[in-house]
């Protein structure tokens, strides 16, 4: 008998963490609607940073140390090149001078790709990854650092030294 693709594959996660995901996707959004609107502070990137965290725990790439260093180097350079730059070639760019500068640096962080691309795709400020990747990354880390030691069945987070 033969098996369906997701009887094959299964992925279950604690229903907290589902909780975690959209209060904090929520949060951010709710915040991109404010009128005080200084940067973009829900970006796509946001969703795979939270799935890596609950969804590889343990995997280098979803630590602390690249997800918040990383990501918000990437954001830096990308927003750097946004000041005088924008546009498809630029972003990729962009992409190529991440993904060839993270992993030297320790801190390869494939959302972070995304990070560098999407100031030259979309208006954001230079305040991009100082307004909203850091922070975003900040209290994505900590709070399922906190949670995975209060939080029965929620997945060991960070492994090892944080940063």
């Amino acid at each position: 008998m033969r098996q369906a693709f997701w009887q094959r594959y299964p992925f279950r996660l604690p229903w907290q963490t589902y909780v975690w995901f959209g209060v904090i996707l929520g949060l951010f959004g709710l915040i991109d609607q404010q009128p005080w609107h200084l940067t973009a502070f829900l970006v796509p990137p946001f969703g795979a940073t939270l799935t890596l965290i609950v969804a590889l725990p343990q995997q280098t790439v979803s630590q602390p140390g690249p997800i918040i260093l990383g990501g918000t180097l990437s954001a830096a350079v990308g927003s750097l090149l946004a000041l005088w730059f924008h546009g498809p070639l630029i972003a990729a760019l962009a992409g190529i001078i991440v993904f060839l500068m993270l992993p030297p640096l320790g801190l390869f962080f494939p959302p972070g790709i995304a990070f560098a691309i999407f100031p030259l795709l979309v208006k954001t400020t230079p305040w991009f990854p100082v307004l909203s990747v850091f922070p975003f990354t900040v209290i994505a880390c900590g709070s399922a650092s906190f949670l995975s030691q209060h939080v029965k069945d929620w997945p060991s987070y960070p492994r090892g030294p944080s940063l």
